[in-house]
């Protein structure tokens, strides 16, 4: 029983983006979770884009926009947290 609660507890944390021992490591977090978020949110305004037949130039930049703003989202979040981890500790 207690393992499954530690693997719930580790579940919890990988969708918040906190790392278990709560160093956070950019790096790996960009890698790992931000980029693929990232492009899903891209991948929206394509499908957007087909099904409305809008201008492939529009598109595009709106893809970027999303990807940037969803990709810098995180990064700033993720520095809130360590300010967070600092005055908890």
């Amino acid at each position: 029983m207690r393992r499954l609660l530690q693997r719930q507890e580790v579940i919890i944390r990988g969708m918040h983006n906190e790392p278990e021992d709560k160093n956070l490591d950019r790096g790996r977090l960009a890698a790992t979770r931000w980029l693929p978020m990232s492009s899903i949110g891209a991948a929206i305004p394509f499908v957007i884009g087909v099904i409305m037949r809008l201008p492939v130039e529009q598109v595009l930049i709106a893809a970027v926009m999303t990807s940037t703003l969803v990709f810098s989202g995180l990064w700033m979040q993720s520095y809130g947290r360590e300010k967070q981890y600092k005055s908890a500790a």
